[in-house]
């Protein structure tokens, strides 16, 4: 991409491409899912490609069952390494590559990295070291590598940053995400970056409120995704400038214990924030919607998904009314759950008793181990677009929000336990008629 394109014009720019390599059939989506993936031949065609008329630039050796570091003849000319879904656990030795832009070694038995051996990597812009669980110290050394742009730490055990990452000044890209014994990041580091535009530390194990000063610092920042473990935390969040709370795109919501009820419009006026995941908050019963609330507001007007999982307090998630564009939720393990949508909290926000535009982007809806909910909406909803509901484990559920003209022109696919769909309630004969073609057994 264009480095002095805005985010943006960046992210429909890779839509596109990714969107002609699917067209052209070099990519395939995922279903149910927003990735995609490449067919095993056409990915030995293009590295078949890399080796014909790149050759000695590109390394690739992944997921080959590597215990160390492979030979090559011509160290100095390889650009691009993929080592990744290997078995290596050390890395003791020095390699001369003045030329290589990116390696990856996610995915494998990292336990040492030796001090010197970034030492010959001047070159290198991308370094992802993911997906290695054993990997608990970071090298001192990393700090030679003056030119990294993109450095991908998340889903190891890494304990403390070292003060010497300082020196990565040209750094865009720092992941941090599930680094959960992660407990000493040196104060203003963070800052330090100075050219820094993603931040990522959802369930990263350092407190996100020690970091808040840092972050206003960032004059670049555009992603940020963090985790609250404290409603106190949420609120003091919510006080920091503008600037950086507009790139604040994930939010986890993790075992909070100081509060029975939250405010969730607290981060209603995020612009930018996609997703919000709330886990393990045993105490949290209550999220209050204001009555006060402005009419025509544009609340949650980017958030696509919601999952919670295991709020065992919770009685309802009436909230997601404010989610226009909401495109997934979740909800798994929320024992006191009776009813997603209460019609009454409907009626203390809204002039409306049915809102008709309630769930109208809505495309999967999945509930789990839900054993008191009675009901999703008391009213039956169009769901323009839905395409898929799960439902396993929620005994007292015995009417769905549908009717004859529900999900009308989708392949809707219903998922249920066997010998649940007899028990169904339905609106009337030809809605069951509608949707029986729909049900799939788990």
């Amino acid at each position: 991409m264009d480095e002095h394109t805005d985010l943006s014009t960046a992210r429909n720019q890779g839509r596109f491409f990714i969107g002609s390599l699917i067209e052209a059939c070099l990519l395939e989506k995922v279903r149910f899912s927003d990735r995609v993936r490449m067919h095993d031949v056409v990915r030995d065609m293009a590295l078949w490609i890399v080796g014909e008329f790149e050759k000695d630039k590109f390394l690739v050796k992944s997921g080959v069952q590597l215990k160390e570091l492979p030979e090559a003849e011509k160290w100095e000319e390889i650009r691009r390494m993929s080592l990744m879904d290997n078995q290596i656990e050390n890395l003791t030795e020095i390699l001369e590559c003045p030329n290589l832009q990116t390696l990856f070694l996610s995915s494998n038995d990292l336990k040492v990295i030796m001090d010197d051996f970034f030492n010959s990597m001047p070159m290198l812009r991308v370094l992802d070291l993911s997906d290695n669980t054993n990997l608990e110290e970071l090298p001192v050394g990393i700090a030679k590598l003056v030119s990294l742009e993109h450095l991908n730490l998340s889903f190891t055990k890494i304990r403390k940053l070292p003060v010497e990452l300082r020196a990565l000044e040209k750094l865009k890209y720092l992941n941090l995400e599930w680094t959960r014994d992660l407990e000493m990041i040196p104060q203003q580091l963070i800052s330090s970056f100075s050219k820094l535009q993603v931040l990522k530390m959802m369930r990263c194990g350092y407190g996100c409120s020690l970091l808040l000063e840092d972050l206003e610092h960032l004059k670049y920042l555009n992603v940020l995704t963090l985790t609250f473990r404290s409603a106190s935390e949420l609120e003091k969040a919510s006080r920091f400038n503008k600037f950086f709370s507009c790139a604040i795109e994930h939010v986890s919501l993790l075992d909070f214990r100081d509060s029975r009820s939250l405010n969730i419009l607290a981060l209603a006026n995020l612009q930018n924030l996609c997703s919000i995941k709330c886990t393990n908050c045993m105490d949290l019963k209550e999220v209050k919607i204001e009555s006060n609330i402005v009419e025509g507001a544009r609340y949650f007007h980017s958030l696509r998904y919601v999952g919670l999982t295991y709020c065992k307090q919770m009685m309802d998630v009436s909230w997601v009314i404010f989610a226009p564009h909401l495109e997934k939720l979740l909800i798994r393990g929320c024992n006191s759950l009776e009813e997603i949508i209460s019609e009454e909290k409907v009626d203390e926000v809204t002039d409306s008793k049915a809102n008709t535009n309630l769930f109208s982007r809505l495309e999967q809806l999945d509930l789990c181990r839900l054993p008191k909910m009675k009901t999703i909406y008391c009213h039956a909803l169009p769901f323009p677009r839905l395409k898929k509901i799960s439902i396993v484990k929620c005994p007292m559920l015995k009417k769905l929000p549908l009717n004859s003209n529900s999900a009308k022109g989708q392949r809707l696919i219903i998922k249920g336990e066997k010998g649940w769909w007899k028990d169904v309630e339905w609106e009337d004969e030809s809605t069951r008629t509608a949707f029986l073609p729909s049900f799939r057994p788990q």
